[in-house]
């Protein structure tokens, strides 16, 4: 290095270093090399020779220097860095965790309204069902039953406007009571829950349909919300499809109870019509054996009664039809009677014995032998029905016609006759017949009947029966 400090000052210009006004000049030029040291000898490196500043300059009365306030600085920064980072992403999940849990919350609020409501809404449809189907039974059940009254040659020739009513009002019933029946809905569906875990989730979808199945029935863990959310719109789905259901059947079932109610109304005032109809066929054939008439008045009786409507069928119809024949034929054939000559003696007989009945209602069956009683014999009985307004059945045979004007036993044949009547009286006069002097004995009765009319012959009873007590006589006397 000597060398080139050598070489260096030998190439360089020399300098003039300038004097105060003062100074004295040097005697004379001084070799650089003898008088001036090389300066990498006078001059240490800066490294070795110049200390670090925080070597060499104290810190003043204790505070930090620049260079430790500026580590410490450097330091702090890091940490809160580090802090405020954490606190944002602890802020962040629990936001995140926070929101989660609420939409949890909620999807599972949701789905348990869901699931209560499809229940009722279930129940609700299911009394639909059970309501319609009911409806429905009845409504069959009723348009059967008139459909054999319409079905009838007797109805479809009726050109009364209730008749008219009642097979328009069967017309409209048919197809609503012949509509399939409805079924009950099936029971609300089972969403299987969701694992814990996805990978809990992806081994059990890995598993066979009968692990699966075994394990949704065993499974009771967490539903995730997504899931919840979308088992609820299912929930919601079949309740609307439910409440839907629901209305057509109420509707349905108040369309045919409806015409059922038309068609009930329909039945009651065509049967009503029927029995005011065979009502009048009765006054117009008053001659008509009372028998005959009393089975019509039965038929009349059931046709205006609400309770006996479930009989009220075409075999019903067909028996009032029937009836009305019958009074029709014995009307024809009393009246034949009475304007044949050769039945005189008998009309006078049935209208003696009609004279002293006091209104009860009396029906003559005329036999060669009553009571195996015949020729040469005069016998009668009487059969007396409370029903109906009370009527009775007289039983003559022919030798009381031939008696009746021979002038021999013409006394004891009215005798008889009254005696027959005497027995229709009883229910007219149950007070007196059941007076303890009778003792329940019709025979005694109607022969004590028969005296206190102007009998008191062997004809009215005496001769089968004996002859009653004063006091019986007096008591059946009293029924007039």
């Amino acid at each position: 290095m000597t060398d080139e400090s050598h070489l260096e000052n030998d190439g360089a210009p020399e300098h003039e270093t300038p004097l105060d006004e003062g100074a004295q000049p040097s005697a004379g030029p001084t070799p650089l090399h003898s008088e001036t040291p090389p300066l990498h000898s006078e001059t240490p490196p800066l490294h070795s020779e110049t200390p670090p500043l925080h070597s060499e300059t104290p810190p003043l009365d204790g505070a930090p220097s620049l260079a430790d306030a500026s580590s410490a600085e450097n330091v702090r920064h890091p940490r809160r860095r580090r802090l405020i980072g954490a606190l944002i992403i602890v802020v962040v999940l629990a936001a995140i965790g926070g929101g989660f849990w609420a939409w949890s919350a909620v999807s599972e609020s949701r789905y348990q309204a869901a699931s209560a409501t499809l229940q009722s809404q279930l129940a609700d449809e299911t009394a639909a069902v059970h309501a319609y189907d009911a409806q429905l039974a009845y409504s069959n059940s009723l348009a059967l039953r008139i459909r054999t009254v319409v079905d009838r040659p007797e109805f479809a020739a009726d050109t009364s406007a209730e008749a008219g009513a009642l097979g328009h009002d069967l017309t409209i019933l048919e197809p609503l009571a012949q509509a399939p029946a409805a079924t009950a809905p099936a029971p609300a569906p089972e969403t299987a829950p969701a694992s814990a875990s996805a990978s809990a989730s992806a081994s059990a979808s890995a598993q066979s349909d009968s692990s699966t199945q075994a394990g949704t029935v065993a499974d009771s863990g967490y539903r995730p919300p997504w899931q919840l959310t979308t088992d609820s719109e299912q929930l919601e789905n079949l309740d609307r499809q439910s409440q839907q259901t629901t209305n057509q059947l109420r509707t349905a079932t108040t369309d045919a109870k409806t015409a059922t109610d038309t068609l009930i109304a329909g039945e009651a005032a065509y049967f009503s019509a029927t029995a005011q109809s065979a009502e009048q066929l009765i006054a117009a054939n008053a001659l008509s054996n009372r028998s005959a008439q009393v089975a019509l008045i039965q038929l009349i009786d059931q046709a205006r009664n609400p309770s006996m409507s479930l009989s009220r069928n075409g075999a019903f119809l067909g028996s009032i039809i029937d009836a009305e024949a019958q009074v029709r034929s014995s009307q024809a054939t009393n009246q034949s009677q009475q304007d044949d000559p050769a039945w005189a003696v008998r009309r006078e007989i049935e209208a003696y014995a009609r004279s002293l009945s006091n209104g009860v209602a009396l029906e003559f069956v005329w036999a060669p032998e009553v009571s195996g009683l015949g020729d040469g014999w005069l016998s009668g009985t009487a059969q007396t029905f409370d029903s109906d307004g009370g009527y009775a059945i007289i039983s003559l045979n022919y030798s009381v016609e031939d008696a009746w004007t021979d002038g021999l036993n013409e006394t004891d044949d009215h005798a008889l006759v009254a005696h027959e009547v005497g027995h229709t009286q009883i229910y007219r006069c149950a007070k007196l017949f059941a007076n303890a002097s009778f003792a329940q004995n019709q025979e005694r009765w109607a022969t004590a009947w028969s005296i206190s009319q102007g009998f008191d012959v062997g004809g009215s009873g005496i001769e089968a029966y004996g002859r009653p007590t004063d006091e019986q006589i007096a008591l059946a006397a009293q029924c007039r």
